[in-house]
């Protein structure tokens, strides 16, 4: 059985809060960068410019690299980088490679195969690397802290066309696995399992938003956002959003509530 479902409202509390935020964002996105013609103009541009000051051209950044396909951006941290996905597949490629495809121990911001580019699977995952230097997703581990948590409550993505802001409703610590392999979310029950996960009273240092428990379904969108807990290499810090906000309205899928090892009885 499938049902279609498109970025499902959650919460009327946070409705004004939401949309208040919303019309930041799409303030934020209001204002362009001039096309750069030369490499090296492309490769400053990547440098300089970011979704905190202005708007992120992702058709320029393509020409930089095609395996990027949008930006994610979270206030108050250093979080703020173009997202990419190895075009051949590699789901290890951007651990040790930067956008530029080179060599680097900081590697990008990336998602695996598994996920779709369009940002419509049910749970995007995103990895990033903890470096020393705190770049990439290492400030993750700062959700870790309630008052931060309580205070950052957005994730904010570009892409080609459109603008996506979830709303930061969990972060935890968990035991160090692939959630694209532990968790089959192309069915309900994956979906479910994951959601069971997040709001287990065991979840290592788990923070849940107030108001959220529980409100979150299988017909929602969500993002995490993974990378190495700064303490303990043998786990991971998740922070996870859910779809808020879609500028352009084009997030949905088809839900599969079949149950696959019935179908093999």
């Amino acid at each position: 059985m499938y049902t279609l479902c498109r970025n499902k409202k959650i919460n009327g509390k946070v409705v004004k809060i939401i949309f208040a935020a919303l019309l930041v964002f799409v303030m934020i996105s209001g204002c362009g960068s001039e096309s750069e013609k030369k490499k090296k103009q492309y490769e400053q541009l990547l440098q300089t410019e970011t979704a905190r000051d202005s708007h992120v051209d992702i058709s320029e950044l393509k020409k930089i690299n095609e395996d990027i396909f949008a930006w994610v951006y979270v206030p108050d941290t250093r979080i703020d980088y173009p997202v990419v996905q190895n075009s051949d597949g590699d789901d290890y490629y951007y651990i040790s490679h930067n956008v530029f495809r080179e060599e680097d121990p900081r590697g990008a911001i990336y998602i695996e195969a598994a996920n779709l580019t369009n940002m419509c699977d049910f749970n995007e995952v995103l990895h990033g690397q903890c470096p020393e230097d705190g770049t990439m997703f290492a400030d993750l581990n700062k959700f870790l802290d309630r008052s931060f948590f309580d205070k950052h409550p957005y994730i904010y993505v570009y892409m080609d066309g459109n603008a996506l802001i979830y709303y930061t409703f969990a972060a935890f610590m968990r035991n160090d696995t692939r959630l694209i392999q532990q968790y089959d979310f192309t069915y309900a029950y994956g979906c479910q399992a994951f959601l069971d996960e997040i709001y287990s009273e065991n979840s290592m240092n788990r923070f849940v938003r107030t108001g959220w428990e529980n409100a979150v379904e299988v017909d929602n969108f969500i993002i995490t956002l993974s990378t190495r807990n700064s303490d303990d290499p043998t786990k991971q810090t998740v922070v996870v959003g859910c779809l808020v906000g879609d500028v352009k309205g084009v997030i949905d899928r088809y839900v599969d509530y079949s149950d696959p090892e019935s179908e093999w009885d």
